[in-house]
């Protein structure tokens, strides 16, 4: 009787004690989902900041090439590109200038916008100016050893003789990364839009925008002399020199594609685009519609 007694005391132990496995079991195992649950976001966030991460790599990279085939003088550009958007690869390329008083790195957002949609894009930095520099070629050498305004002046006359040359190898890069049967268009800005037209003179541009421009009354006559261009115009009210000469080119322009925008104020170059925030993309869409 005592036996059986001692037999099922001990049956009832182990019931229990399998019951208490199981019930830890369930519990380790919830613990466990619970912890994925809450690690998952943050495993997303970190795969998905990296591609951004990988995207934003591939998105932008320093290139140097010649100027010229004799000579060993390089050229800075920041090529970007977008190579997952799958047509990217046939897609047309745009050129951006600086203006006279910065560099390539003053436009990064107006660059960025243009490649986001799909186009190859290459942002230069003219002879002197940024990264394209050496030994007698750098603005900031001009600028530092100016003896007075007639010298410093003049030096820049002279680095600025290079910039037909060095914009059409910039083209010539830039031709190489896009389909033959793609176009090129420019965006230039201030003093740069005299380059983007004797450039226009040499090649075929698709449109350039031209913004705050700077131009003498030889540089405005050469562009009436092109064939109606797309442009886009843009300029400030009160700055009375490069609204004139937009106001002017705009009236001559016979393409149904172009456009002009005029904003109040004095800013110029990429002042006037860093305080419109809209600007960078409008710009961005108009030249994709008109290399379509």
């Amino acid at each position: 009787m005592m036996q059986q007694k001692l037999m099922k005391i001990v049956a009832t132990a182990k019931i229990k004690q399998a019951c208490y496995f199981c019930l830890l079991a369930v519990h380790s195992f919830s613990m466990s989902a619970n912890a994925q649950s809450v690690s998952l976001p943050n495993t997303f966030a970190e795969k998905a900041a990296a591609e951004q991460d990988t995207i934003k790599a591939k998105l932008q990279y320093q290139v140097k090439f010649k100027a010229r085939a004799d000579h060993d003088f390089l050229l800075t550009a920041d090529y970007r590109f977008l190579p997952n958007k799958a047509s990217a690869q046939h897609m047309p390329g745009v050129i951006v200038l600086h203006d006279c008083h910065s560099d390539r790195t003053k436009y990064k957002t107006l660059s960025i916008s243009i490649a986001q949609q799909g186009l190859h894009t290459l942002s230069l930095d003219l002879r002197g100016y940024g990264n394209s520099v050496d030994q007698g070629y750098s603005h900031l050498a001009v600028k530092k050893n100016a003896k007075d305004i007639v010298s410093y002046q003049t030096e820049v006359a002279v680095l600025m003789s290079y910039w037909s040359e060095d914009l059409l190898a910039a083209y010539n890069f830039l031709r190489s990364k896009v389909d033959n049967s793609q176009g090129i268009s420019i965006v230039a800005n201030g003093c740069a839009g005299a380059y983007a037209v004797a450039l226009a003179e040499n090649v075929h541009i698709n449109s350039m925008v031209l913004l705050t421009p700077e131009m003498s009354y030889a540089d405005k006559e050469r562009y009436k002399n092109l064939v109606d261009i797309p442009s886009y115009f843009i300029s400030s009210a009160q700055h009375a020199m490069s609204y004139a000469t937009a106001q002017e080119l705009f009236t001559w322009n016979g393409s149904k594609d172009s456009k002009q925008q005029v904003y109040k104020g004095d800013r110029q170059n990429y002042q006037i685009i860093n305080a419109n925030k809209y600007l960078v993309d409008d710009i961005a869409l108009w030249l994709k519609f008109t290399l379509r």
